[in-house]
């Protein structure tokens, strides 16, 4: 599913407290199931997100991350994370996946964790 900037299935919930910048994916075509990286469909070239730029800048020491879907966008976020060398940290109440195969959320959680991450 791709979500276009500006619609209502990408608004954040309105009662959530956002402080810092927002990194948004699919912008200007672009997509991918990272947070770190958009691709541009025709050519296939990868860029990053400002979101490694950001972290860093602001000192992060460990990323806790969430967020659906547990067997897309969060196994690849958490994946790019750890090969970038964030400490992270994945909130199992807080991640739903797809499973379009029987299964595909749970070898999503068992790759983040042989990355390293911390599933609790």
């Amino acid at each position: 599913m791709h979500c276009v900037q500006d619609t209502w299935g990408a608004a954040l919930r309105p009662d959530l407290r956002v402080e810092g910048p927002i990194v948004r994916k699919g912008a200007d075509g672009k997509d991918g199931y990272s947070g770190f990286s958009v691709r541009d469909p025709r050519s296939g070239d990868v860029s990053a997100t400002e979101l490694e730029r950001i972290l860093r800048e602001h000192g992060a020491q460990r990323l806790v991350v969430v967020g659906i879907a547990t067997d897309y966008c969060v196994v690849e976020t958490v994946l790019d994370a750890r090969r970038l060398g964030f400490p992270v940290t994945v909130l199992a109440s807080g991640i739903r996946a797809v499973d379009l195969e029987p299964g595909d959320g749970e070898r999503a959680i068992e790759r983040m964790r042989a990355a390293g991450a911390a599933v609790v």
